[in-house]
């Protein structure tokens, strides 16, 4: 069955620590369908330990640049964005696009609200997390589901 579109979440930086009490994908557990690895304090006080800034909370004028970056790099890539929703800590996006795959979107589309949030509030580095979530939606229903759930999250939507 075709991918009809890319359901993309990712976090940012800071806000989902390797070892963290909500569960964590590490080597053993990225596999699609492995559940999450459990709970490691050591890990995740590790990683705190590790981190090059502090953690990163989007503020309302962070969100809506980083959301008009997401909205940039779908209309330069001439790919279809559905919904969008930036959280102060993490974002949702769906969209199609097609012949790359939902990694390649996602890179795009996290160095698009980059440099928009670099434009105005260049002292931070770090904005997300590596990597992220790709879940690929393959029907019509399923489609409906994902854009009525990133609508449906607590904050603003700023699609």
């Amino acid at each position: 069955m075709a991918v009809l579109a890319y359901h993309l979440t990712w976090t940012c930086y800071g806000q989902w620590l390797p070892g963290d009490e909500r569960g964590y994908v590490d080597r053993e557990s990225r596999t699609p369908g492995t559940p999450y690895a459990p709970w490691n304090p050591r890990r995740v006080n590790a990683a705190a330990n590790a981190m090059q800034e502090g953690a990163c909370w989007l503020t309302l004028r962070q969100r809506r640049l980083a959301a008009k970056g997401v909205r940039d790099a779908t209309a330069g890539q001439g790919w279809r964005l559905l919904a969008a929703n930036v959280q102060p800590d993490h974002v949702h996006v769906l969209v199609e696009a097609r012949d790359v795959t939902g990694k390649h979107a996602m890179r795009v589309l996290k160095a698009f609200a980059t440099r928009r949030l670099r434009s105005e509030f260049g002292s931070r580095w770090r904005w997300w997390t590596k990597g992220g979530k790709v879940d690929l939606v393959r029907d019509e229903r399923h489609l409906a589901t994902v854009a009525r759930y990133i609508g449906e999250q607590p904050f603003d939507a700023v699609s």
